[in-house]
């Protein structure tokens, strides 16, 4: 028994009879080489920093999706409050209660009106007042 080469699972076999006629691999076969600068690291770093720490201007934050939906999700709740309101509102007028009506009318009345009440709850039950009551409010 001969012992086989020991593989990985992840390593590729050295040559692919399927990548022969690959369109792709032809393609970069046929392509030149380029050079890289020195600084393109350097560089590419650079201008990610630069692009992720710039803040963003006033307009283009006003217009990103989050302000736009806000906006549209407003406009659409304005527009169905009011759709849903009626065309024509009666008004309603406030109730306004009426102050307690004094007996007799007037205030300088009142001392008459209690005498001749007090004297009609006497005539009918006169055990209510003494006599001295009555004789009071009868003069």
């Amino acid at each position: 028994m001969t012992p086989e080469p020991s593989k990985t699972p992840n390593s590729l076999p050295d040559f692919d009879p399927g990548l022969e006629n690959d369109s792709v691999w032809n393609l970069l076969d046929e392509a030149s080489p380029t050079e890289i600068s020195p600084r393109f690291a350097a560089d590419a770093l650079r201008r990610i920093r630069l692009e992720t720490s710039a803040p963003m201007p006033w307009w283009q934050k006003l217009l990103s999706p989050g302000p736009l939906l806000a906006g549209a999700a407003t406009a659409a709740a304005a527009l169905v409050i009011v759709v849903s309101l009626p065309e024509n509102p009666t008004p309603v007028a406030p109730q306004v209660e009426a102050p307690p009506a004094t007996p007799g009318g007037d205030w300088e009345n009142l001392e008459d009106t209690l005498a001749q009440e007090l004297l009609s709850g006497a005539a009918e039950d006169p055990s209510l007042l003494s006599d001295e009551e009555i004789v009071a409010l009868l003069y």
